[in-house]
């Protein structure tokens, strides 16, 4: 793209009422010059960042479990871009503004030679939609500098294009996703509703990332020994993880059959019991590692905060059944644990004679080959 259609483009950009922050890690920070040096990006730019740290990219993200550069990482990049949009408006009282999150992650030449392509992800997240797009460039065909101005003048017509703005003909060839909420799942990604389904009484928390037999014969022995169906729980904002976008969250939905999971935005237990329970008590179905998080103060401002969240649960009627996990110790049990008083009068455990079954997600995501 000639520099003056890259300048009539930016301006257009800036002249649109959509106000975004920016996240940018390898390669891709051409792109944010390219806003920056053109008047009117205050218009435009709330924020731009560049994680390119590992350190910095795993905490921006919430852990180190996909690939950084891969389409999920883009993605986490944008859901982040956009919290922080959300949370820079609202507490200037411009929470009315149009805005979104912007994201690129990219593997280009560099001074080692890499095993994989050199490749650029993109992603874009706003109230309703999340889209992504990926490409790739040929290996030796174009210097560093060369592939950092394709990205860049690929991300700024593809933002152009998203905000229903003219753009110019991209060079490389991009595969696109796309997918938009409906109000009910766009509610939850913004916290303005709690529970999406219709709820029971017990249920299985967890991520499901992926479901696995471990899951399903969990909940099948839970429903079992309490005498009740018990549902899969899974939460769109978790404590430990990064909020789930329009894309993961349809997929990990489609391992479910509708009746048997209920979505919520509810990250801790307590917003859970009450979400879930509505004044009535519930049970939840985990393992012992989410018991012993639990627990734990550091999930907590102090561990005053613990006692009365635990307190709270156990006057809501909540208990826990909870299931032993291999861990780096061996096989753990409710019965090897120290567990606060409160929390310790509402957990329920079962043996590793009555169930046991070694698998997890983790694992099994592990096994799967990374990105090249």
């Amino acid at each position: 793209m000639k520099r003056d259609q890259r300048t009539i483009t930016v301006i257009d950009i800036h002249d649109a009422p959509q106000r975004g922050v920016f996240y940018v890690t390898g390669g891709g920070s051409l792109f944010v010059s390219d806003l920056l040096t053109v008047p009117g990006a205050s218009n435009t730019v709330l924020e731009a960042q560049v994680p390119y740290a590992s350190e910095a990219l795993d905490e921006m993200v919430g852990g180190s479990d996909v690939h950084a550069c891969s389409d999920a990482t883009a993605r986490r990049m944008a859901v982040r871009a956009y919290l922080r949009a959300s949370t820079l408006l609202t507490t200037s009282g411009n929470d009315d503004v149009e805005i979104f999150g912007f994201a690129i992650t990219a593997s280009l030449a560099s001074l080692t030679k890499k095993r994989g392509a050199h490749r650029a992800h993109i992603a874009m997240q706003t109230r309703t939609t999340t889209r992504t797009w990926c490409f790739e460039l040929r290996k030796g065909a174009r210097t560093r500098g060369s592939e950092e101005r394709v990205v860049a003048d690929t991300a700024v017509n593809l933002l152009a294009h998203s905000l229903g703005l003219r753009s110019n003909a991209l060079e490389v060839s991009t595969q696109d996703t796309i997918e938009t909420a409906s109000a009910d799942i766009a509610a939850l990604f913004d916290g303005s509703r709690g529970v999406l389904g219709t709820p029971g009484t017990a249920f299985l928390p967890g991520s499901f990332n992926p479901l696995h037999e471990g899951h399903t014969q969990m909940r099948a022995d839970a429903s079992r020994r309490i005498g009740k169906p018990v549902q899969f729980e899974l939460c769109v904002r978790n404590v430990d993880k990064a909020l789930l976008d329009f894309i993961e969250l349809a997929r990990r939905r489609m391992q479910f059959n509708e009746s048997e999971c209920v979505l919520t935005n509810t990250p801790t237990f307590v917003e859970k019991a009450n979400a879930l329970g509505q004044g009535n008590g519930v049970t939840f179905v985990v393992g012992v590692d989410t018991i012993k998080r639990i627990g734990e103060t550091r999930y907590y401002v102090d561990s005053a905060a613990r006692d009365a969240a635990l307190h709270e649960l156990e006057s809501l009627g909540t208990e826990f059944l909870v299931y032993g996990r291999l861990s780096d110790h061996g096989f753990e049990t409710l019965d090897d644990l120290s567990l606060p008083p409160a929390l310790n009068r509402i957990s329920a455990g079962v043996s590793e004679q009555d169930f046991r079954v070694d698998v997890s997600s983790t694992e099994m995501r592990n096994d799967s080959p990374a990105p090249t």
